[in-house]
């Protein structure tokens, strides 16, 4: 009887953390952009930009960190996906632009990383916070890439960076759409006091949303 008790109390318990997790209920299809900045060629294979390999100097900028989780929409985690991230500089210039001056490059900036997740579909970035890029707000592309899905690309935006005298279109595009939500990402502060960014990305079917009108 004790042991049926306990085993009830644990599927009790199972259903209460459940229901309590955003990620098993709201899986979402994240809105794809296939409009992005210059794809670098190759990717940093660390998922740390702020720093190259073997290099004590740390990129100029704010120190931030993004995490999520890579699910389908049955809130299963796509197991080894291959997440890749690249973004403009704290200056807002994108390291992968062939007309980049050198004033406008940061010599300890990666440009971009990439990170294969966990069983759970876990992925996470040690970056710097990207400057605004002439009309476009801040922004980091995303490449998600899994043999079992098409590849799939999208943008990340800040929610505490104002751009209000931006004309991005993707932006604008999310906005009126009512996309916002699923791209616009808040902060918290993790145990470390660094701003932590959870930009979890949820692969559906073929439609696209190009962020275009």
């Amino acid at each position: 009887m004790k042991v049926l008790l306990a085993f009830l109390m644990q599927i009790v318990f199972s259903l209460s953390l459940f229901a309590a997790d955003p990620i098993l209920l709201n899986c979402i299809e994240t809105p794809e952009i296939q409009d992005l900045d210059a794809r670098p060629k190759t990717f940093n294979p660390s998922n740390n930009l702020r720093r190259k390999s073997g290099s004590p100097e740390s990129a100029a900028g704010e120190l931030i960190h993004i995490v999520g989780r890579i699910t389908d929409v049955n809130c299963l985690p796509i197991q080894h996906a291959v997440v890749s991230i690249w973004h403009a500089n704290s200056r807002g210039f994108n390291h992968h632009d062939e007309n980049i001056g050198k004033n406008k490059f940061d010599p300890n900036f990666t440009g971009s990383g990439r990170f294969v997740v966990n069983n759970l579909g876990y992925y996470n970035f040690i970056t710097i916070a990207p400057g605004r890029s002439h009309d476009r707000a801040p922004h980091i592309n995303f490449l998600v890439q899994h043999p079992d899905f098409p590849e799939f690309t999208t943008q990340m935006f800040f929610s505490d960076h104002n751009c209000k005298n931006c004309t991005d279109p993707a932006l604008t595009n999310l906005i009126e759409s009512g996309f916002a939500s699923l791209l616009i990402v808040p902060f918290t502060y993790n145990d470390q006091a660094i701003k932590t960014y959870t930009f979890n990305i949820t692969l559906g079917g073929y439609n696209k949303f190009s962020g275009k009108k």
